[in-house]
């Protein structure tokens, strides 16, 4: 660090949003599109990009399937923006104080091979087309009274992530003098000017720009049964599978897709089930209350295990394992290392379940004094079994790949009392 000093970024926001719904026999419609238009300010105050007026529809139609308002099916669609987060303004507008200088000792004297922030050379830049990462949700549901302060509804959803944030390196993809293959085979990752919308080289160390080809796509089946409150018990059950798949987890931040070649979502073996899925996720809890005060309630849930990549380090990262030495093979022209087959979604963490329950007595002290003594139990069951093992193929800090990472916490106890007047 050369230079010390605050680096205070910012952005604002206009904001506009419009509603309406209407309701004629059995059909309820409900309209809505918000508007929004984000600028992104350097440390110096000076405004270094603006996204375009961004719409998000939104739209709901339900039908009453008998007219006595107990069963309801249902259509959705809408758009969610996801705006570019103050940690790429920061990436892009650090144009005044902290300086750092990268450095590499050669010949007996450190060099400096990149400076980041301050003045001298911006770090990152907004390219022109940039867009605003979005999803688009899309949801099918029926719900059914039964009775007795008792329902059930089931949705089908679908969510496609598009228009994905990422960094790129400018010697690979937007100059080409870094680019390991021919720039103009068919099937070359190669961007170039046009794509960024740059007429010349910005002279930054990164581009932040859409991730082309980058997508992800999740969809779930969700049942769930609700008992309000009545007679002294309440119960909420919900069972969900689910099912994602893409080729990119890039999110605000500045990953590796647009500085590694091989990890390009539109390079071999990138796409498949996507890390951070959950396949099967059940809950239920329940509450009784009796007359004299005293209440007892419990939680559980199980899940089947969160899916991830088996991957390697890599400046510090997990990344999708590539192939290893003498196994590169070809694609877009050019022999690389490439990511791994079946290295992408594939390692299963294992299932687990917690139960939690709580005993809890209300007592009142006349009409304006109420206390309560209560005793939480987590994970009754004690269950420490491994959460999260370890992912990496080669292994690392003495777990090997496969073994235990995260644990669940054991069996705790919390006593407690509070006074309300």
């Amino acid at each position: 660090q050369t230079v010390d000093g605050p680096q205070e970024v910012n952005s604002e926001a206009t904001i506009a949003f419009l509603q309406d719904s209407w309701q004629w026999n059995r059909w309820s419609l409900n309209l809505g599109v918000r508007a929004e238009q984000w600028q992104h300010f350097a440390s110096t105050g000076e405004e270094i990009f603006t996204f375009d007026w961004e719409y998000a529809p939104r739209i709901s139609l339900s039908y009453d399937l008998k007219g006595d308002g107990r069963q309801r099916v249902s259509a959705y669609y809408g758009r969610y923006y996801d705006p570019v987060r103050n940690n790429m303004t920061q990436f892009a507008g650090s144009l005044s104080g902290r300086t750092l200088e990268e450095q590499v000792y050669i010949g007996g004297q450190w060099l400096t091979y990149r400076t980041r922030g301050g003045p001298t050379q911006q770090d990152g830049f907004f390219a022109p087309t940039t867009q605003t990462p979005h999803t688009d949700e899309y949801q099918l549901g029926y719900k059914i009274d039964l009775g007795r302060n008792q329902s059930f509804e089931a949705n089908v959803i679908r969510r496609e992530t598009r228009d994905i944030l990422e960094d790129f390196a400018p010697t690979v993809y937007l100059t080409g003098e870094d680019y390991p293959g021919p720039l103009d085979h068919p099937d070359s990752l190669f961007l170039g000017f046009e794509y960024f919308g740059f007429a010349d080289d910005p002279g930054a160390n990164f581009i932040i720009a859409t991730l082309p080809g980058a997508e992800r796509n999740w969809e779930a089946l969700e049942l769930i049964y609700r008992k309000r409150l009545s007679n002294g018990w309440q119960a909420l059950a919900s069972y969900q599978y689910a099912d994602g798949e893409g080729n990119s987890n890039s999110d605000s931040f500045a990953d590796f897709a647009g500085d590694f070649i091989e990890f390009d979502p539109r390079a071999p073996n990138v796409y498949g089930t996507q890390a951070g899925l959950v396949e099967h996720l059940f809950k239920v809890a329940g509450s009784y209350q009796w007359d004299n005060g005293l209440q007892a309630g419990g939680t559980y849930r199980w899940n089947s295990g969160v899916i991830v990549n088996r991957t390697a380090q890599l400046f510090g990262r997990n990344n999708p394992l590539t192939v290893p030495e003498g196994e590169e093979f070809e694609f877009a022209g050019f022999t690389h290392n490439w990511v791994a087959p079946g290295a992408v979604g594939t390692l299963e963490n294992p299932s687990y379940g917690i139960l939690d329950l709580r005993l809890a007595y209300l007592w009142r002290i006349g009409s304006r004094i109420e206390t309560d003594f209560f005793v939480d139990v987590f994970n009754v069951l004690d269950e420490q079994e491994a959460v999260q093992v370890q992912d990496r193929v080669s292994g690392g800090d003495g777990v090997e790949f496969g073994e235990g990472l995260r644990f669940n916490d054991p069996r705790r106890f919390f006593l407690g009392a509070r006074v309300r007047f």
